[in-house]
């Protein structure tokens, strides 16, 4: 072979590397790429490349409101998840049960049932779907398993506390550990255990604003907190909201890809203060004193409160509202699960699943407190942009 041909080859190998990389970057993206410490970060500029993107709904479903049906009222609370095929699973806390609906919301049957044996829970948080669909009830500190005809299959006691949780890769889960006292103050920490319910790893550690030997926390609307969501079937996103910052961690725990964005942090004012030490506490421990100090309050605004991502792979981040504007929409920035900045939107509740063109949520009647099952189609669905 003469070099001319081999010249060729490669140049042709070349380009079509160049071209092939250069494909996962969406035409016009304005910001840049780096390797930090052996892991590619996603750099975006403030401004979306889209621009905004507003949720074109049309309700076409409503489960709960009538007292007369006891399968179809949740009095007390509810939180939804839904399976691939669009059954809906209610983790009904106050009447401590687990209510399966279809897509059209018939009852099907009831999960399991009250009490300590096989296939029986106690206060029931939510309901995770396993890989194959089957439901899994996450109820106190143990997983309660069925199959997808209801029937049980086992009980998974977790070894560890934790406290807001979800299901990650290879039927793990992945959970918040409860800030404790140390030498360097407590930390928040993410925790992932296995399927058997012991501890395999923590994720990632932050210490935020807490104080060395701090032993009293008192949680606010301001306090820094780390959010956190299952994107593939082999990954999962998180980040601490001191910074804006998301990671992507694989099975094993390790970043394999670093989110971030051009976003000034934004002053907590006097008035915003104010207003928390009146009705922005929601938890303390280990104090009966739950005056907030200046210092208690962290240098700037957290950048987000939550993380959300939905079966197109898309992520959700919604950032931290001023306490003084509780009525506003959630202010939401938009990302590629490859970390591009497609969009801002808005929303007026944070919803429980985006699956199958359609928004789930859980809305709660402001006169009688009643919880009710809502979908709506997202009839602009298709023209949402995913890179």
């Amino acid at each position: 072979m003469n070099k001319t041909v081999l010249l060729s080859i490669f140049a042709a190998a070349f380009v079509f590397a160049v071209s092939g990389a250069d494909q996962a970057v969406p035409a016009g993206w304005k910001g840049t790429i780096a390797t930090e410490n052996g892991v590619k970060v996603i750099k975006n500029p403030a401004e979306p490349l889209y621009g905004e993107f507003a949720f074109d709904l049309q309700e076409d479903l409503s489960i709960g409101g009538d007292p007369t049906k006891e399968d179809y009222y949740f009095p007390q609370g509810a939180v939804l998840s839904v399976d691939p095929a669009g059954n809906l699973f209610v983790a009904d806390g106050g009447n401590r049960r687990v209510m399966m609906y279809d897509p059209a919301g018939k009852f099907i049957r009831q999960i399991g049932r009250s009490g300590q044996g096989p296939g029986e829970y106690s206060y029931p948080s939510r309901v995770f779907i396993d890989p194959d669909g089957n439901p899994i009830v996450s109820a106190s500190r143990e997983m309660v398993c069925f199959g997808k005809d209801g029937a049980f299959i086992k009980k998974v006691p977790i070894k560890t506390f934790l406290g807001t949780s979800i299901l990650g890769p290879g039927r793990t889960v992945l959970g918040t550990a409860q800030p404790g006292p140390g030498p360097e103050g407590p930390k928040h920490k993410l925790i992932q255990v296995g399927p058997d319910g012991e501890v395999l790893r923590t994720v990632a550690e932050y210490r935020g604003e807490f104080k060395e030997n701090q032993t009293a926390i008192v949680f606010h609307s301001y306090r820094n907190n780390l959010v956190f969501s299952s994107l593939t079937p082999d990954t999962f996103v998180y980040g601490f909201s001191e910074e804006y910052r998301l990671n992507v961690a694989d099975a094993d725990g390790k970043t394999v890809l670093a989110i971030t964005k051009d976003e000034k942090p934004r002053t907590i004012s006097g008035r915003e203060k104010d207003e928390t030490r009146k009705s922005g506490i929601w938890a303390a421990i280990g104090t009966n004193d739950t005056t907030l100090r200046d210092g208690d309050f962290p240098d700037h605004r957290p950048f987000f409160s939550r993380v959300f991502t939905d079966d197109a792979g898309r992520i959700y981040v919604a950032r931290t509202r001023s306490i003084l504007e509780k009525d506003k929409p959630w202010e939401i920035d938009v990302f590629t699960k490859d970390g591009f900045y497609l969009y801002r939107t808005a929303w007026l509740r944070f919803p429980s699943a985006i699956q199958g063109g359609c928004l789930y949520e859980v809305r709660t009647d402001k006169d009688s407190g009643e919880y009710f099952i809502v979908r709506s189609k997202i009839r602009n669905w298709s023209a949402m942009k995913t890179g």
